[in-house]
């Protein structure tokens, strides 16, 4: 056992007052008996107290080298006899705390000052600015764990000492303690600033696969409630779920989802009680700034749901330098077997496939069905229905009424609900509303101002600016999204085609190399044009015909007509026509057919076919795509160039993309 693992002389907290020379603990000027290892223990936390010292540095501390000892055992007790002697508890502590699987911090304030011998690490008079001592709320209860946790990252606490020389050494230590506690204080909050935040997965505990959709929601509820606050940076829940049962290291994440902070946690569900694990760690140190175990019936899941984000959103806002109520969770009585329904849904509602679309579409109504009121049920309800009137049945009009209908509950209920917003976003840019722009980019940007976090609202309008030729917006937003959901391959996907309208082809087939599985269709027809600019045409052909033996009925005819683009870029004519004439086919009724139209009248345009060009040519501006600089530079349109009806149809385009410019 060392000496002196502690270097402090005295420190007062509370109604003690600890002499760590004379080894005595006073309360209220009472002398407490307390022994020696315990007293080390106290003085080792009061060093660094506001962060976690380890288990595996008190072990390095108090028995370094010693193999013989039982170290549970020995510290288990020491904490126990100190936490009896300072008359504290591991459920509600008011100095010692707990952190699960991690260690030990101390919390108390201290009194005036803490005095250390000249020269060592201790500072004087400083208070770790985060730590409160607040009691804990009718669902929630601080854990203590006496298990052995993993061998942890040493932490580094204090500060490097100074030597003190001269006649003046007493006043230099004076004000050199002065600026060392200063420093300290800015060490928790400037240098701790936190202005980004990712929930990693939650880890399932239940034992039970078939819960892992449960710990999945309850990280989602998380996110989408975190994403509300107001200055902080938080990552959308499709690039955190990569790193789920994910054995990095909490910086190494950090660092590639570009995050100050992260909340890692785990939960279980069993006899309809539900616990949640939650810690806020600031990530580029590994170090925690706050942990707590929540506990509380199911039916009272929703509100549990709040009650934690409430907690983190308030330690977020003291470490971004936030005033702590500026932020407020409001409390939702959703049922809950509804909304156990909504949370088994949300794996599958955006899929545009039948299998998941008709797993999305029967649980998100059956969840209405029990809770008639559950306003985010609603607006995933649309999302589905939409899906299956733009990609599963699309001839069927039924969906769309559906979907309009499930909208307007969805925001009839809730005017605050930002995926409300989004929603209806998605259904007024469409066919079946005319390529309503104006009103989906107003509700795209409400839902922004609801949630400035929501990356999918900012992902959908760089997708509505690519299409009406807006490219800088469009630049603009997707980077946005990119910084929210940096691991999102329909957002990647996206940056991609703003290269391509912007013919940097190169750049474009750079950021799609990997987001082919977000729509796979689409991406082989998008990549496949770049392809073709850059005169590697083979290479488009043969992805192309990959991708048909996987989708042989081509649904939408968008890889059919790319087929007809290169066969005309070749010379093949008769091919060309053949393929036109069935992308036509396979086309009708498709959502996106504007995109089929844009490469037939390019096709044409290669056959120097000027009055069928131009014919697809206005029906794909018509439909959804009048993107005048796509048509101003594209050298597949070359040959139309000196073609005076080309040029009124870009005089029309220009003229609108201008509108387009100054309202949107």
């Amino acid at each position: 056992m060392p000496d002196e693992p502690g270097k402090l002389r005295k420190a007062r907290f509370g109604p003690f007052e600890v002499d760590f020379r004379a080894g005595e603990l006073l309360k209220s000027g009472r002398k407490i008996r307390l022994q020696d290892q315990p007293l080390q223990v106290l003085a080792i936390l009061i060093e660094s107290r506001g962060e976690v010292v380890t288990r595996d540095e008190l072990r390095q501390k108090l028995w370094p080298g010693d193999t013989f000892v039982d170290f549970d055992h020995g510290l288990n007790n020491a904490i126990n006899r100190l936490r009896e002697a300072l008359n504290d508890s591991a459920e509600n502590p008011r100095f010692i705390e707990t952190l699960p699987r991690r260690g030990y911090r101390f919390i108390g304030e201290m009194d005036n000052e803490v005095a250390p011998e000249v020269g060592t690490e201790a500072v004087a008079g400083t208070v770790d600015p985060r730590v409160t001592d607040e009691p804990s709320s009718p669902t929630t209860l601080e854990t203590e764990e006496n298990e052995k946790p993993p061998p942890a990252q040493p932490i580094h606490h204090g500060i490097k000492p100074w030597l003190v020389m001269g006649a003046t050494a007493g006043c230099v230590v004076t004000l050199v303690l002065i600026l060392l506690g200063y420093k300290h204080l800015l060490g928790s909050s400037a240098a701790m600033r936190i202005e980004s935040v990712a929930v990693l997965p939650l880890e399932n505990l239940s034992g039970d696969p078939s819960q892992d959709y449960f710990a999945d929601g309850m990280t989602d509820a998380l996110t989408t409630s975190l994403a509300q606050l107001r200055g902080i940076r938080v990552i959308s829940r499709t690039s955190a779920v990569n790193y789920k049962n994910t054995k990095q290291k909490l910086p190494e994440i950090a660092k590639e989802l570009g995050v100050d902070a992260v909340v890692e946690g785990s939960t279980s569900r069993s006899n309809g009680v539900v616990r949640v694990n939650a810690q806020l760690i600031y990530a580029p140190g590994d170090r925690h700034i706050w942990a707590r175990a929540y506990e509380g019936p199911s039916s009272n899941l929703s509100r549990m749901e709040n009650e934690i984000a409430n907690d983190i959103a308030v330690r977020l806002g003291t470490g971004a330098g936030l005033a702590s109520d500026t932020y407020s969770l409001k409390t939702l009585a959703v049922n809950p077997e509804a909304y156990d329904l909504y949370l088994r849904a949300a794996s599958y509602y955006g899929l545009e496939r039948r299998e998941a679309n008709d797993q999305a579409v029967q649980l998100l109504e059956k969840s209405v069905e029990l809770d008639p009121q559950f306003a985010a049920a609603y607006a995933s309800l649309a999302t589905a229905y939409r899906v299956r009137a733009f990609s599963v049945e699309i001839n069927e009009p039924k969906w769309i009424e559906k979907a309009n209908a499930a909208v307007a509950k969805s925001l009839s209920l809730d005017p605050k609900l930002a995926e409300g917003y989004v929603s209806r976003g998605y259904l007024l840019w469409s066919r079946a509303n005319d390529w309503a722009v104006e009103r989906a980019v107003a509700d795209y940007r409400h839902a922004l101002d609801l949630n400035p976090n929501l990356a999918e609202a900012h992902h959908q309008l760089a997708n509505v600016y690519n299409h009406v030729g807006l490219l800088d917006k469009a630049d603009e937003e997707i980077k946005k999204a990119v910084a929210l959901d940096p691991l999102n391959t329909g957002i990647r996907f996206r940056v991609g085609i703003s290269f391509l309208y912007q013919g940097k082809y190169e750049e474009a087939l750079a950021e799609m190399r990997d987001s082919e599985k977000f729509l796979p269709a689409l991406w082989t027809f998008q990549t496949s044009f770049a392809l073709q600019h850059l005169e590697r045409r083979q290479e488009a052909e043969e992805r192309l015909s990959r991708m048909l033996k996987t989708m042989p009925n081509d649904p939408g005819g968008s890889l059919t007509s790319m087929q007809a683009l290169l066969a005309a870029d070749a010379g093949d004519i008769p091919s060309a026509e053949r393929k036109i004439q069935e992308a036509v086919i396979r086309g009708k009724g498709y959502q996106h057919f504007h995109h089929v139209a844009y490469a037939i009248a390019s096709a044409y345009a290669l056959m120097n076919k000027h009055g069928e060009s131009l014919q697809y040519l206005r029906m794909a501006a018509d439909d959804g795509f009048p993107c005048y600089p796509l048509f101003e530079h594209d050298a597949n349109l070359d040959r139309l160039r000196d073609d005076p009806r080309f040029s009124v149809l870009l005089i029309e385009q220009r003229k609108q993309w201008e509108y387009f410019r100054e309202h949107l």
